[in-house]
């Protein structure tokens, strides 16, 4: 503005005012995304059923700190004769002085306290309960807005309370806060309390493409859907972002400018990554991370973009194309259900909390690119993996094939196909089915060693998705202790003909020349190894010797003590290991108590059952192929009795 008056020239610049400011709501009407809130207000204003307290809660933007602005000047318009739900609006000439001042700031009888910087109590008292029992000097109502209400310290809020519970007449608390539970409850059962919720992004659009209109500034709508998923939920977060793009851009507002003013990653970018982990194109991984790097994006930025882009596929793999389920356009919907086509639902639940891990990684690590980089690459691999109930489901189809003699069936639960080409199919055949001879698998009594080792040759070389089953092993076969006197244990004769033909190495008779040397060569093994405990223990042992497959250590009834030293898995295990070392094959270690008359109790029976059903069990190739990859361990061993035996 320019004026002039003789030789005197005097120039106002008008401030420049930001859109979240500037377009502020000026009625109930004009509050986005919260109308069961401004319904309840409105309906409380026209029947005169108006509360001495109210708080507002709810994140960041939302409109909580507008709400208590427009409630008060409903409360003290002076256009009508008492409360009115729809007050002046302050843009127009015609505004009452009181809304005008209550919208500004700078109304008497309406304070806006931040308790942010007024945590006292001292403050408490100055601000509010001091000035509470004045009259208002011109309006109806005299109202407190305390914005960040949970800043208060526990002493302000208990000299609040009296205050808060029995008001003077015409007085009206309204508090805001984003973190409810920081509220005592005391506080909580004396308000009226209103959640504010998120925005959608839709309606957050909506409200942009009305600004852009007014403010006759051209932009797309791809670019305003992009703005609005920026803002999160929040109105005021949107508005800004908003403002810093109309700085950035020249000219129509493009997806292009959005994404280099606000550093994020667009939706093609993030399909990109998605279409690379279904696919199993590891190096586009590392192109993609590459070029985020060098646009200067944020890394922990995408990370949670893509979070947010996971969570969406696993919506509409769940919940299907419907108009509830997700926040997106019916384009965006399209293209994401075809990329939730490539993956299972427990795929994306694990995606998930690894790239969730991998977003924590990111904000601690000096490299975050590599950070990135693997945690991507981990989620093509996590694809090759099978779950745990599959393999499970597996082994125990192939346990009944060779408990039965029929062939082994996976029920349904092939392994993944691989990923090859732009498309993944799930549940497509990938290779052709497996040939009778394949998938066959004879009785183990049937079967010779030679023919178990072509098996497990055959399916060890068989491509990944090819076979269904996997390699052949020996049975596990189960065999209790001999019933008669103590430290009889079931000798090879005993075991079925599989078993003794995958013994590896001839059995060794009990009077065996390793017998009388035998707790000597030990002794001086566990000697080597730094283990003086154990051969303390070994040294009051009354019997070692190998019967048949086991090494066989007997304690008196009087030294039994000393077992517990031996039967520890550490102990357990270095025995065994130098057994096989002396022997040159796999031997079963059983540590026993004698008994000084009489046959054993039941009870040191049951035990010594369960300890050689539980050795049998470890020394099984299929089960300790299953305790190495999945690190586990046997926790019970219990006899199944096989159908018609």
């Amino acid at each position: 503005m320019l004026i002039t008056h003789h030789s005197l020239r005097i120039t106002f610049f008008m401030a420049y005012q930001v859109i979240a400011r500037k377009w502020r709501p000026q009625t109930f009407a004009e509050v986005t995304g919260q109308e069961h809130i401004t319904r309840t207000l409105r309906n409380a204003i026209e029947h005169e059923r108006l509360h001495h307290a109210y708080l507002f809660s709810g994140a960041r933007g939302v409109g909580k700190t507008t709400t208590a602005r427009l409630l008060a000047k409903a409360l003290n318009c002076h256009r009508a004769e008492r409360p009115t739900p729809t007050p002046c609006r302050t843009t127009d000439e015609t505004a009452c002085a009181s809304c005008r001042e209550i919208a500004e700031g700078r109304s008497i009888d309406v304070q806006e306290i931040d308790a942010a910087s007024n945590t006292g109590v001292d403050n408490v008292r100055e601000a509010i309960i001091g000035n509470v029992a004045v009259r208002p000097a011109r309006d109806r109502y005299k109202v407190f807005i305390i914005d960040e209400v949970h800043m208060l310290s526990g002493a302000a809020f208990n000299a609040l309370l009296k205050t808060l519970e029995e008001p003077p007449p015409r007085v009206v608390f309204i508090m805001a806060t984003t973190e409810l539970h920081k509220v005592p409850e005391t506080i909580l059962s004396r308000c009226q309390q209103f959640e504010f919720r998120t925005i959608p992004t839709r309606l957050i659009a909506d409200r942009l493409r009305l600004i852009a209109a007014a403010e006759q500034i051209r932009v797309t709508d791809e670019a305003l859907s992009e703005i609005a998923r920026e803002g999160c939920g929040s109105m005021r977060d949107a508005q800004s972002a908003f403002d810093q793009v109309i700085s950035f851009s020249d000219g129509e507002i493009t997806v292009e400018d959005v994404e280099a003013a606000l550093g994020i990653a667009s939706a093609e970018m993030l399909a990109r990554t998605v279409g690379a982990i279904a696919e199993g194109k590891i190096a586009e991984i590392f192109v993609i991370v590459n070029e985020l790097i060098t646009r200067g994006q944020d890394l922990r930025n995408f990370c949670r973009d893509l979070l947010a882009y996971l969570r969406d596929l696993l919506v509409l793999k769940v919940a299907g194309n419907q108009e509830a389920s997700l926040d997106r356009a019916e384009t965006e919907r399209r293209d994401l259900l075809r990329a939730a086509d490539c993956f299972s639902e427990s795929e994306l639940v694990r995606f998930f909390h690894s790239l969730t891990e991998t977003e924590n990684n990111l904000r601690l690590s000096a490299q975050p690119r590599y950070q990135l980089e693997i945690g991507l690459v981990k989620l093509i691999e996590m694809r090759r993996l099978a779950p745990l109930g599959q393999v499970m489901e597996r082994l125990a189809a192939l346990e009944e094939a060779l408990r039965s003699g029929k062939p082994a069936t996976s029920g349904g639960t092939a392994p993944p196909p691989a990923v090859s080409g732009s498309a993944v199919r799930r549940g497509s055949a990938s290779s052709t089915p497996p040939s009778s001879a394949d998938s066959a698998v004879k009785p183990a009594g049937e079967k010779g060693a030679g023919e178990a080792e072509g098996a497990q040759a055959h399916a060890a070389a068989a491509p990944h998705g090819g076979s269904t089953l996997p390699p052949v092993y020996p049975p596990l076969t189960l065999v209790p202790p001999s019933a008669g006197k103590t430290g009889a244990t079931a000798t090879p004769s005993s075991l079925g003909p599989a078993a003794r033909e995958d013994r590896v190495g001839p059995s060794v008779p009990a009077s065996a020349a390793l017998t009388g040397s035998l707790a000597g060569q030990i002794k001086q093994m566990l000697d080597r190894r730094s283990r003086p405990l154990l051969v303390i223990a070994l040294d009051g042992a009354r019997r070692v010797e190998i019967e048949g497959d086991d090494l066989c250590i007997e304690f008196a009834p009087e030294m039994k003590h000393l077992r517990n030293s031996l039967a520890t898995p550490e102990s357990s295990r270095l025995l065994r290991e130098i057994g096989r070392e002396l022997t040159g094959r796999n031997l079963g270690l059983r540590i026993s108590v004698g008994a000084e008359d009489g046959p054993p109790s039941r009870e040191t029976e049951q035990k010594r059952e369960e300890q050689l059903l539980r050795e049998k069990a470890e020394q099984h190739p299929v089960v300790q192929k299953f305790l190495n990859t999945f690190r586990g361990e046997i926790l019970e061993v219990r006899r199944v009795e096989a159908e018609g035996e």
